[in-house]
């Protein structure tokens, strides 16, 4: 079953897959924080305004992904920003998010040499994020 992008059951269903991922929990073992992601608006897209999304990392455990608001986005250890073709892109598999950070084509608040660090437990978590069905705005 396919599921629009970036709404909450979209979340719930990347929350589950990787709560049930053993491998994950291997990998991640050394990650410790929140990320949220802003998806830039693109009226053209589908997508008239900006999104919000919360994500909280903590030793291999997936917490708590919800919507959220810009000020509480703001807040995660990590805030990576981009517009809706580079996020398309990174859940499609088409874009690397690290190569994109580095690039300038994915903005990052926080710490980006503890994401190079990590790398192994950001593309799991593009991995996993690609095995849902996704529908996308401008699909």
């Amino acid at each position: 079953m396919a599921l629009k992008a970036f709404t909450q059951e979209w979340l719930d269903a990347f929350l589950k897959v990787i709560q049930d991922s053993q491998e994950y929990k291997e990998i991640a073992k050394e990650w410790e924080g929140s990320v949220s992601i802003i998806v830039n608006p693109d009226p053209s897209k589908g997508v008239p305004e900006p999104i919000y999304m919360w994500t909280d990392y903590w030793h291999g455990e997936a917490k708590d992904f919800h919507y959220c608001d810009k000020a509480e986005a703001e807040t995660a250890k990590f805030v990576m920003s981009g517009d809706y073709s580079r996020w398309k892109q990174v859940v499609k598999k088409e874009l690397d998010p690290t190569k994109a950070l580095m690039q300038g084509k994915l903005k990052l608040k926080g710490d980006l040499t503890y994401v190079v660090k990590n790398v192994k437990t950001v593309n799991k978590v593009v991995d996993l994020l690609t095995t849902i069905g996704t529908i996308f705005p401008d699909d």
